[in-house]
């Protein structure tokens, strides 16, 4: 007995699985994470501290001692130039110091009272990696360098970056000022999204108001990767001898767009190199695919290659992007209502029966009428 109540009552389940409706109740698919499908290992590369980060999908895909503070040469002109498009507008003038002419080292040759539009120096500023024009807009904005520098500061406190320090608007070498890959990846990611910010830092060239006496001034991009690779962005490069080369790059393929930051590469033109590198590791490597099963209610946001269409007991939509932590699934897609069906036309039948025979001679009254076909 108890054998066969547990018989019925397996039946009755596999009977009430096949009745439900399919699109009653739509499954979620959790977000394994598979050992057995590992992700590439990251390329070697020079620099000494450095940070891979997918904007498409929010994912830092690689690093390496991203949290280290280090020195970060001009690179820190990413901060200055955040600063100059939240602070000032193209247009403004600016006449120069005799501090700003004679900040030294890499300058676009600013002479001490002539006057310069903010647009000029801002350009001389990314493209160029002018540390006089930096001096220059740091006056000009807050009065003096150091008041600048506070300001700077602030602005790092504003974005949460906590191994962070300014001690100069250029980079050049200087005890408290440093910071981290991680510090300057979401600093550049809040400049791009400044339109004037990320229209210069992608130009190649720099011409310049001539000087007083009407030298010619020019300049070029000290990104050669804007030349070199494909989908380059910008941002910005440095060096110094306690730097070594730092960048903050920027590429964008196919609507993803990845951030490289470097800092501490050694060699010649090493940070070009590892910035390749790890470029071709996150476009290539690992690569971002899109697959979809679809069931009634369903539309797939993205198309297949192959015509045939995927069809499942349940709708689902899984976006692969093999990033460092293995195999990751994105979140479903929301499902999109369709309209409910017409009901199909309702048909009356009215129909009276004659009563049953009751008789046996009744009976079979009726099926030789039925077999002659009397009415």
């Amino acid at each position: 007995m108890n054998k066969s109540l547990r018989v019925v009552g397996v039946l009755a389940l596999v009977l009430f699985a096949f009745a439900a409706p399919v699109s009653a109740a739509p499954f979620t698919y959790p977000a394994p994470v598979h050992e057995t499908f590992p992700a590439p290992e990251a390329p070697d590369v020079t620099a000494a501290s450095w940070i891979l980060y997918d904007e498409s999908t929010d994912t830092v895909i690689a690093e390496l001692n991203a949290d280290e503070e280090r020195a970060m040469a001009s690179v820190t002109k990413i901060m200055t130039g955040l600063l100059t498009v939240e602070n000032t507008f193209p247009a403004e003038t600016v006449t120069i110091s005799e501090r700003a002419a004679n900040t030294g080292e890499k300058e676009i040759e600013l002479v001490a009272g002539e006057t310069v539009s903010m647009d000029a120096l801002f350009k001389a500023l990314m493209i160029h990696s002018a540390n006089d024009a930096a001096t220059a807009i740091a006056e000009h904005i807050s009065g003096s360098v150091e008041e600048f520098v506070a300001l700077m500061n602030q602005r790092a406190a504003e974005l949460g970056l906590a191994n962070t320090s300014f001690a100069n608007p250029h980079g050049l070498d200087a005890s408290d000022h440093y910071t981290s890959a991680r510090d300057l990846l979401h600093m550049a990611q809040v400049a791009m999204e400044n339109p004037r910010f990320a229209e210069v830092v992608k130009a190649k060239k720099l011409v310049f108001p001539p000087a007083p006496d009407g030298t010619p001034r020019t300049g070029s991009s000290t990104n050669l990767m804007l030349e070199s690779y494909e989908g380059s962005l910008g941002v910005k490069t440095g060096f110094t001898a306690q730097a070594l080369l730092t960048y903050v790059a920027a590429a964008e393929r196919e609507g993803r767009r990845l951030y490289a930051v470097l800092l501490g590469s050694d060699g010649d033109r090493a940070h070009f190199a590892d910035a390749t590198e790890l470029f071709d590791y996150g476009f290539k490597e690992l690569g971002f695919f899109g697959d979809a099963s679809t069931g009634s209610p369903y539309v797939a946001l993205k198309g297949r290659q192959i015509p045939d269409p995927l069809v499942s007991l349940g709708n689902m939509e899984t976006y692969l992007h093999l990033a460092g932590q293995g195999l990751m699934l994105d979140s479903p897609s929301p499902l999109r209502a369709l309209p409910e069906p017409a009901p199909p036309p309702i048909v009356e039948v009215t129909r009276n029966p004659d009563p049953a025979p009751k008789t046996v001679m009744e009976t079979m009254r009726f099926w030789l009428d039925l077999a002659l076909g009397v009415e």
